[in-house]
C-alpha cells in the first residue's frame, strides 16, 4: 500500500511538470502570433507581432454584406456544374473583344477586365454595344470591370471619344486644386462607367507612398491615413451608388516601397507599421461597404516571407478577421510575373484558391481554369471550397444586380 502511494505521488507530479511546461510554451507562442490568426509556425514565432482592435465581420458569406442574397446564391450555385463553379472565380484579361464573347461561355467566366486596348476607335454607343455583346454569350451574367484610376491608368476616360472625360491622378487633382476636385471627378467616372455598361471599377488606389521614387506615388492621393481614409469610404459610396463596384487595392498596401526593376517586390517594414497605417483605408472602405478588395503580389516580409500577399494565407487572415472585409476578395494578375516559387509547389491559381481569395485575374485564364478545375479533380481543392467561394461570387452579382 505504501509503494502505491509512492507511485501515485510520483505520477501526479510528472503530469503536473508536464501541464506546467504545455501552458507555458502555448501562452509563449501563441502571444506571438495572435494578431495573425494562426498556429505558429517556426519562422513566424521569431518577432512579435502587432495587434489590431477591430471588429471583424467574418468569413461566411452569410454573415456579410451580402447576406441579403446568401440563399438565393446557395440555390443557384447548386444548379452549375463544376466547371461553370470553377470559371465563375475568374476575371479575364480581355484579349480582343471577338475572343472574349467566345471564350465567356467556353470557360464559363465570371467576368471581363477590359483596357483601353479594347476600344480604340470605338464610339460610346459602340463600347455599350460591344459590352453588352460579351455580356450576352454567356449564361451567367459577368462582371464586366475597367481599371479608371484617373491619370495614366485608365479604361475608357482616355479615348478620343471621351476626349471631354479626360481625369487626372488623384493626386494631381488633390496638390493642384483640392479634394473637391478629387470627389467630383470620382462621381463622373462612376456615372461614365455606369453609363457604358461596366458593373465594377479596379479602383481605387489606396495606397500611401511619401516619396516621388515610391512604387504607388503617382497613382495614390496622399501619405495622410485620415485623407485616404475618406477618400476610400468615399469613393466606395460614389462608385457603387452608381451600380459600379469597387476593388480597393492594393492589401495589405505597398506604403513606402521604392520603385525597383526586381520583378518581385518585397516590403521590409515591420508589421506594425502596415498594421497600424496601411490597412486603415482599407477598414474604412469596408466599413462604407466595398464589393471587393484586391490584394497584391508584394511580399510582406514581416507577414509572411514565404508568399506574395495574394498566396498568403495570413494576408488573407488579416484581412478577413483584422479589417473584417466579407466581400470579394480578388488578386491582382497573378500571371504577369512568375510567382510560382511562393505558390508552395502549386500551380499558382490553386495556391490563389487555398489562400483564401475568391477570384483571380488571369491573363491566361484558359490555363487557370485548368489548373484549379484539376486541382478540384484530384482533391487539392475541394468541392466544398470551390462552392464557398462561387457562393459569394453569386451572392455578389445579385446584390449589385448583375443577376437578377
Amino acid at each position: 500500500m505504501k509503494k502505491f502511494a509512492i507511485i501515485s505521488v510520483v505520477l501526479i507530479l510528472l503530469a503536473a511538470g508536464a501541464f506546467g511546461y504545455s501552458l507555458y510554451h502555448y501562452l509563449d507562442v501563441t502571444g506571438v502570433l495572435k494578431t495573425i490568426g494562426q498556429t505558429a509556425t517556426p519562422d513566424q514565432v521569431a518577432t512579435e507581432e502587432p495587434t489590431l482592435n477591430m471588429d471583424s465581420a467574418g468569413d461566411s458569406s452569410e454573415d456579410g454584406i451580402f447576406s441579403a442574397y446568401a440563399k438565393t446564391a446557395e440555390e443557384y450555385v447548386k444548379g452549375l456544374s463544376r466547371e461553370q463553379m470553377v470559371g465563375q472565380l475568374i476575371l479575364g484579361v480581355c484579349p480582343d473583344l471577338d475572343t472574349a464573347k467566345t471564350d465567356i461561355e467556353s470557360y464559363h467566366l465570371g467576368g471581363y477586365w477590359f483596357s483601353e486596348d479594347n476600344f480604340y476607335y470605338l464610339s460610346k454607343d459602340e463600347i455599350k454595344s460591344e459590352l453588352a455583346a460579351v455580356s450576352s454569350g454567356s449564361s451567367v451574367s459577368p462582371i464586366l470591370a475597367a481599371r479608371e484610376e484617373g491619370g495614366y491608368y485608365t479604361t475608357v476616360s482616355n479615348l478620343d471619344a471621351f476626349s471631354d472625360e479626360t481625369y487626372d491622378s488623384p493626386r494631381n487633382l488633390y496638390e493642384s486644386s483640392s479634394m473637391d476636385a478629387v470627389r467630383s471627378a470620382e462621381d463622373k467616372k462612376a456615372a461614365l462607367l455606369s453609363s457604358l455598361g461596366f458593373n465594377l471599377n479596379l479602383a481605387p488606389v489606396v495606397d500611401m507612398p511619401e516619396e516621388y521614387d515610391q512604387i504607388m506615388y503617382s497613382r495614390s492621393l496622399s501619405s495622410d491615413v485620415e485623407i485616404v481614409s475618406a477618400y476610400a469610404e468615399y469613393v466606395t459610396k460614389a462608385m457603387q451608388d452608381k451600380g459600379v463596384s469597387v476593388a480597393l487595392k492594393h492589401f495589405p498596401g505597398y506604403g513606402t516601397i521604392h520603385d525597383t526593376t526586381e520583378s518581385i517586390v518585397v516590403d521590409t517594414r515591420d508589421a506594425k507599421e502596415i498594421m497600424d497605417k496601411d490597412i486603415k483605408p482599407f477598414k474604412a472602405g469596408a466599413d462604407a461597404g466595398a464589393h471587393f478588395v484586391m490584394v497584391s503580389n508584394v511580399v510582406v516580409q514581416n507577414m509572411d516571407k514565404n508568399h506574395t500577399a495574394a498566396l498568403s494565407s495570413t494576408i488573407h487572415s488579416v484581412l478577413r478577421e483584422e479589417v473584417g472585409f466579407s466581400g470579394v476578395i480578388i488578386t491582382d494578375r497573378i500571371d504577369d510575373e512568375d510567382y510560382s516559387g511562393y505558390a508552395d509547389g502549386h500551380k499558382v491559381a490553386v495556391q490563389a484558391m487555398l489562400a483564401g481569395n475568391d477570384m483571380i485575374i488571369a491573363g491566361d485564364y484558359k490555363t487557370a481554369y485548368e489548373d484549379i478545375l484539376s486541382a478540384l479533380t484530384d482533391g487539392t481543392l475541394s468541392e466544398q471550397l470551390i462552392s464557398e467561394k462561387c457562393q459569394r461570387v453569386i451572392a455578389y452579382k445579385y446584390a449589385n444586380g448583375i443577376l437578377q
